[in-house]
């Protein structure tokens, strides 16, 4: 584990950025799992882990898979307003992270990333029902052929459609690291890839 200064803001950023990325490859990893909030269409919060696919530090875009059947792309494309929260009990840090949600569906950006998918993973989007639909049964919604079994690369091509990728810009960033001499708080805010530091009380 890198050390850097809890005082100086920009290693404190350079730090978030290395455990960003450190997450995207590395599943045990506290920050591999974040969760996810953004507002629905009762102007309500929703909130639920996703998975952290990819990191661009020089964007500084956040990416996670969804099926553009879940209600979540639908509130989405009403309020691309988004909120990320991640925390390390080992590093004592919390990320809040503000952005703004974008959808890719059927494009080049979601067919590039699709022909890299593995067909385990490529299962999850060839359910018969949409995700958050009503089942009389528990059930995955996964055909009976499937149950148990990978699909084979003809039979997961039928879950492209369904496939999307979402890219979350960051807006800002809210840093709290707990410790016992003192916790520090750090909010950075992005705005055409510059940087602006303020400190805050935790």
């Amino acid at each position: 584990m890198s050390t850097f200064s809890k005082e100086n803001p920009k290693e404190i950023y350079e730090s978030i950025k290395r455990n960003l990325s450190r997450a995207v490859k590395d599943r045990k990893h506290s920050f591999h799992t974040p969760v996810f909030s953004n507002i629905n269409d009762k102007n309500t919060i929703e909130s639920r882990v996703v998975v952290l696919r990819k990191f661009d530090s020089k964007d500084m875009v956040l990416n996670f898979h969804t099926d553009f059947r879940s209600p979540k792309v639908a509130d989405i494309k009403r309020n691309k307003n988004s909120l990320f929260v991640f925390y390390d009990y080992k590093l004592k840090v919390q990320l809040r992270i503000k952005t703004i949600s974008n959808l890719n569906n059927q494009n080049s950006l979601a067919e590039e990333v699709w022909g890299k998918t593995k067909l385990f993973s490529r299962k999850c989007y060839l359910t018969e029902k949409p995700p958050s639909s009503i089942t009389n049964v528990p059930e995955d919604g996964i055909d009976k052929s499937l149950q148990g079994k990978e699909p084979n690369k003809e039979e997961s091509e039928k879950g492209y459609k369904n496939f999307t990728v979402i890219q979350n810009k960051i807006e800002e960033i809210d840093w709290l690291y707990l410790e016992a001499s003192g916790h520090r708080r750090l909010k950075i805010t992005i705005k055409e890839n510059i940087e602006n530091f303020e400190w805050l009380i935790p």
